[in-house]
């Protein structure tokens, strides 16, 4: 099996490790690397998003923005003591407006702020404290090669609601924490499992679709004693089936908190004869398969520091070689799947406040064929590829014979195997599919969960990777450039949607103040 080195440092050999004939890291130095970064940036970040939150709030959107007229109007209703007024036109339930009410009954007793900011405040505490040091932080102890809490704080479909008084942060914070829960298992097995499930409960209060997510934690909490117990090896069916068996014998301790998740949203849609509140006319389930290649094209946008090199841009361009009748059907069906399964929702091309209005518009809707179909079904060919090949290197294996040499769930690595990994195409599909609007905030969760279990690589980003010769000194690589490559790109991508939201202003006849483009 594969394994990644554990996290601290102590525990890591200073030596060099030869990873292939020429190449060898020095993961202590990257690891070293990685926490003075973070120990660097974190601050200075902190202080970015407090001063941009502050300029927002006062200068560019001091009066409610889009659909945060709803979730303002439904935090009042609250704060006037009416408890079961609700707004129709709300689809998802009452979690931040119950967090939103607690923070304005704070922030009002020490100071004078609106109440718009002071249910904004909740998700810029959120995204910029509870997120890194509460939900990565622990995460990144165990796997300080694979990423850094300072980049996916600001990973750009998610920072962009640190300014606003929307339901995503938060959904994202609670999921998010009931992953790592599982993963870390802070409070001990089952304790940390109840835990996990109460907070993907609680993700359930912000956004319903998350339920689906909880499936995946599950999967992930089972699957981690069952390699274990079960002694997972390389047939992958046998796995699937030692899996389902574990699942029976610990379903005490491992299933039932979740199962009790479910039975709850069964009520739920019972109740409500729809997962969506509120608005199901503008809400309804569909089959949106383009959905998929709009996520994972935006997926490769944002994860272009990880794989972005020569020779994984040469990997495409093998596998085309080698497989060119099998490429052109992939063509040819994703061809198909934007004839006859892309949704125009009214509300698409209906609102220029949107950088989907434009995307649709001018280049994956246009009217030329050339662009709909040949460009951009090549676009999303190869978005899938990266989607898939990026996390491949990272997949947990396991040895036909040997049991695993690991006993306790706890010191496994960050990794999914097939079966999680699986689960997680399943679980992103199960949440974008059915939606007939093409909202980029709906690919936060599948990058965030996606990301996570990717070990970045540590090929160099520009250049070729020449091994050194036999008997010279090997070459040393390092993640720690793609890492911080990520964080600036990320940054750079704020900074840029900042300015033109801040910049390029217009008004609507329907609406009195200025308005401004969002994701």
């Amino acid at each position: 099996m594969t394994t990644q080195q554990p996290p601290e440092t102590d525990q890591i050999d200073e030596s060099p490790q030869l990873i292939s004939p020429g190449i060898q890291r020095v993961l202590q130095r990257e690891v070293v690397a990685g926490f003075l970064a973070n120990l660097v940036i974190y601050p200075l970040l902190v202080i970015y998003f407090i001063g941009t939150f502050s300029f927002v709030t006062r200068r560019v959107v001091p009066y409610v923005f889009i659909d945060e007229q709803f979730h303002v109007g439904q935090t009042m209703q609250y704060l006037s003591g009416h408890w079961s007024s609700w707004d129709p036109k709300i689809t998802t339930p009452p979690g931040l407006y119950i967090l939103g009410w607690v923070s304005y009954k704070l922030v009002s007793v020490v100071t004078s702020w609106t109440a718009l900011t002071a249910f904004r405040l909740v998700n810029l505490l959120g995204g910029a404290v509870i997120l890194p040091l509460c939900v990565l932080r622990p995460l990144f102890l165990f796997n300080a090669i694979g990423f850094w809490p300072v980049a996916l704080m600001c990973f750009p479909l998610l920072s962009t609601y640190y300014y606003l008084y929307y339901t995503d942060v938060w959904s994202t914070i609670f999921i998010l924490q009931s992953l790592s829960l599982v993963l870390t298992q802070p409070y001990g097995p089952r304790a940390s499992i109840w835990l996990s499930s109460a907070c993907a409960a609680l993700s359930c209060t912000f956004r319903q679709t998350n339920i689906v997510w909880t499936v995946f934690i599950m999967v992930i909490a089972l699957e981690r004693r069952a390699a274990i117990r079960k002694q997972f090896n390389t047939h992958r069916f046998n796995n699937y089936l030692k899996l389902f068996i574990h699942s029976i014998d610990e379903f005490q301790d491992t299933v039932l908190p979740y199962v009790l998740n479910f039975a709850s949203f069964l009520v739920y849609l019972i109740w409500n004869k729809s997962i969506t509140l509120g608005d199901k006319s503008n809400h309804s389930v569909g089959l949106h398969l383009v959905q998929v290649f709009y996520c994972f094209a935006f997926m490769a946008l944002f994860s272009l520091p990880l794989w972005f090199s020569r020779n994984f841009l040469r990997l495409y361009v093998i596998r085309l070689q080698w497989k060119p009748i099998r490429t052109i059907f992939e063509l040819l069906g994703i061809m198909l799947v934007i004839r006859y399964f892309t949704v125009m929702h009214p509300f698409l091309l209906a609102d220029n406040r949107h950088y989907t209005f434009y995307l649709f518009k001018r280049l994956i809707g246009s009217h030329r064929r050339i662009f709909k179909y040949l460009l951009m079904s090549i676009v999303y060919h190869f978005s899938t590829f990266a989607y898939l090949e990026v996390l491949r290197p990272s997949e947990m294996k396991f040895d036909p014979v040997a049991p695993l040499p690991i006993k306790d769930p706890i010191d496994l690595p960050i990794q999914l195997t097939h079966i999680s990994w699986s689960c997680l195409i399943v679980c992103t599909c199960l949440t974008i599919i059915p939606s007939p609007l093409f909202e980029p905030r709906y690919y936060i969760l599948p990058f965030l969960f996606w990301r996570l279990f990717v070990t970045c690589s540590a090929e160099p980003i520009f250049g070729e990777l020449v091994p050194a010769k036999e008997g010279e000194t090997p070459i040393t690589v390092t993640s720690t450039k793609r890492l911080f490559f990520e964080f600036l790109w990320f940054m750079g991508i704020n900074m840029v949607t900042l300015y033109i939201f801040a910049t390029r202003a217009f008004t609507w006849e329907t609406e009195p103040f200025l308005q401004r483009i969002i994701w």
